[in-house]
């Protein structure tokens, strides 16, 4: 494990201190500062559940009677700057103190994973090979094809530089960040935070805000693929057209289309890393195409197009349509928002505050405190997050909807509403979802209700009837006049893969083996009859909590780690069996018929 460096000696004033004690978060700060002390009077300071996000999910913060102390204790440690990095303790210790941190003991499971997210290590999550002393040249003679340069692709694309395995990156953009490349669209950033949404191999980014926003996110991108050594490694502007094994050689032929033409590769094994949302869901609205105005989709942002006092149109209020209102509404002369059903928003106080200079130093300079805050944040949203998404029969027998959180949430979320549009009872009324929280993901409020509230602003509920030349009918009759529409309506979450064509063994494509149940694949990665595929982000894959480039780092783990196992034994293919994607399948359909995500009637992309 690597160690920290000690506090540095450049002490700022106590106003300094004081402001960035603050803005802590204490729990961490109480944890790092034990780590490097060892003082029992904060190990013995208690926790408490703050709620986050109306109740969707609940904090570890230090308990208010423990604030004053820990403020002093802090202060005068940081003053003083007697705070010196110890060695890392033993798992068992580090599980002791993650105790402290949430006040219980952890399970094996949480323990594992969170011990990943806290970072010690340099690579939490690395893959390493079973025998050091195998000959190079064995690995050498392995290639490996990585599809897309989005966060998923260069996770795997460091896991194969650091053990030596031949690797190619394709990538159709001309740039790293995958779908946070093309979603360039006013405001667009992350809806969780920063310091979740990040590499554990990357140690303390200093990030600009809280929240980061879409140009910080593909910086971010490029410089660890820079840092890595994996930039060079990339095709740019390549796109895969089609991927046929041949069982003969053992490789996967690819059809490629780049900046001079067709080509191709073959390569042993092939990691998918297109993900979900790469393919922009472009409406099929009877005469979209005779529009004389601007039209775009929010991946397709023409930035050269002013839409300052002219007429916009938006359909969608999903997290993109909903996210760049606030910023279209501010400048256009009229915003006509036009929603097939309300999504419930949540607020975040802060979503779009910068990080202090003040918060920044302690990330610096306070041994182990980036690693506990990073900690904290995980833990917030993985805990117990079934309360949320499974019914409660008791609960439901005694006149609850789902559960006791979810009806929880509901009612806050309600409020929520009434609070931001209830002086109007239309618009409320516009506003009211009719399906239980968390069946969809929630969308983050960036000021969407106050965009609502403004006078050139409606919010137009009438079903589309047609788009003409000069804007948009609806069924009502009225004609509603635009310059622009911006398509907010999101991807095609469910063509896994598409439109890439697969063929595996025996010409068998992925089209005819999900034709009957759909898209199936044992742990959301490998389909029978595809050997040596590998997918990031498949079907049934949506995490239930947490970043998701942890995810997307545990999959390329699971992913290269087959790989090595491959080369190491001698083995020239793998494949999993259906016999065991069918078992698993039928466990996943247990336990998802408790879930509310399969049930009344909406759609979102946590299912196939």
């Amino acid at each position: 494990m690597q160690i920290e460096s000690p506090l540095s000696t450049e002490h700022p004033n106590a106003a300094f201190l004081n402001k960035a004690l603050d803005e802590a978060s204490l729990n961490a700060l109480r944890l790092a500062l034990y780590q490097a002390t060892q003082r029992q009077e904060l190990a013995a300071m208690s926790v408490v559940d703050e709620p986050v996000w109306g109740g969707s999910l609940f904090a570890k913060v230090l308990a208010p009677q423990c604030i004053a102390d820990l403020k002093a204790i802090s202060l005068s440690l940081l003053s003083s700057g007697s705070i010196a990095a110890r060695p890392l303790h033993s798992p068992s210790e580090i599980r002791r103190m993650m105790g402290m941190f949430v006040g219980r003991p952890l399970s094996d499971t949480e323990f594992q994973f969170g011990l990943e997210q806290l970072a010690f290590e340099a690579f939490p999550r690395s893959v390493e090979w079973e025998q050091p002393a195998s000959p190079p040249e064995t690995r050498s003679q392995f290639h490996v094809c990585v599809v897309g340069a989005g966060i998923g692709g260069i996770a795997a694309a460091i896991h194969l530089q650091r053990l030596g395995i031949p690797f190619t990156v394709i990538e159709r953009n001309p740039g790293v960040g995958g779908t946070w490349w093309v979603n360039n669209y006013p405001d667009a950033r992350v809806d969780v935070p920063s310091h979740l949404y990040q590499y554990s191999f990357e140690k303390n980014y200093p990030w600009k805000h809280y929240y980061a926003t879409r140009d910080e996110l593909t910086r971010y991108v490029e410089h660890v693929s820079r840092k890595h050594g994996v930039h060079d490694k990339i095709r740019f502007g390549t796109e895969l057209l089609a991927a046929k094994w041949d069982e003969g050689s053992c490789r996967w032929l690819l059809s490629l289309r780049g900046p001079t033409g067709q080509q191709t590769l073959a390569t042993n094994a092939l990691i998918s890393a297109a993900g979900l949302f790469n393919a922009p869901n472009l409406p099929d609205i009877p005469g979209i195409e005779t529009f004389r105005g601007a039209i775009f989709h929010t991946t397709q942002w023409d930035h050269g197009y002013c839409y300052a006092g002219k007429r916009v149109g938006l359909i969608g209020n999903g997290s993109s349509g909903s996210q760049l209102l606030r910023r279209v509404a501010e400048e256009a002369a009229h915003v006509a928002v036009f929603q097939r059903s309300p999504s419930w928003v949540t607020p975040i106080p802060g979503y779009r505050d910068g990080i202090s200079t003040e918060t920044q130093w302690l990330f610096d300079h306070v041994p182990y405190y980036w690693n506990w805050y990073c900690f904290g944040i995980h833990w917030m949203a993985t805990s117990d997050v079934d309360g949320l998404h499974t019914y409660e029969p008791e609960w439901q027998q005694s006149g609850g909807l789902i559960s006791r959180r979810n009806d929880a949430l509901r009612r806050f979320l309600h409020g929520y509403i009434v609070e931001k549009v209830g002086h109007d009872p239309q618009l409320l009324d516009k506003c009211i979802p009719h399906y239980p929280p968390w069946t969809k993901r929630l969308v983050v409020d960036n000021g969407w209700y106050d965009a609502l509230n403004r006078d050139n602003v409606d919010l137009v509920t009438e079903g589309i009837e047609s788009i003409t030349p000069q804007g948009v009918r609806t069924r009502d009759g009225l004609q509603h006049e635009l310059d622009l529409l911006v398509l907010g309506s999101g991807f095609k979450t469910e063509r896994y893969l598409w439109p890439t064509r697969y063929e595996g063994r025996g010409g068998l494509t992925l089209e005819s083996a999900w034709q009957q149940d759909g898209a199936r694949a044992h742990l959301g990665m490998t389909v029978p009859g595809f050997p040596n595929l590998f997918i990031l982000y498949g079907p049934n894959a949506q995490p239930r909590g947490g970043g998701l480039i942890a995810w997307l780092e545990l999959w390329a783990r699971y992913a290269v780690k087959g790989i090595a196992t491959l080369i190491e034994n001698g083995h020239r293919s793998m494949d999993v069996r259906a016999d065991v994607l069918s078992d698993y399948n039928t466990r996943l359909d247990q336990r998802m018929s408790t879930c509310i995500w399969h049930h009344h009637g909406t759609k979102s992309y946590f299912v196939n």
